[in-house]
């Protein structure tokens, strides 16, 4: 069964074979906002849990505010762990020229 999408920006469903089905524990975390520290500092925490960086989606928002917009987006994407679009994120994918 489709899920309906926001239409603000887009017009599109999702079909809910796209979806993925996680087992086991699962961190859910948004907003690094270019902390490269606390960005650290959660996937360290992930890691002490043995919660598999499958299992750690992130909500987006990398690259935003703060010092190390370059390193948490390498970091976010060497680490393996999921990643949804956040406001900042498509901001810059439409080419907007302010912050989330």
């Amino acid at each position: 069964m489709p899920i309906p999408q926001s239409t603000d920006t887009y017009d599109k469903t999702i079909d809910t074979k796209d979806l993925i089905q996680l087992t086991g524990p699962v961190l859910v975390f948004g907003g690094p906002y270019s902390n490269l520290e606390a960005t650290e500092a959660v996937l360290d925490d992930a890691c002490r849990r043995y919660i598999p960086h499958g299992n750690i989606v992130c909500t987006g928002d990398l690259a935003a505010y703060c010092a190390d917009p370059q390193a948490v987006i390498n970091l976010v994407r060497n680490s393996g762990i999921r990643l949804v679009m956040g406001n900042c994120e498509e901001s810059l994918a439409v080419g907007a020229t302010g912050s989330g």
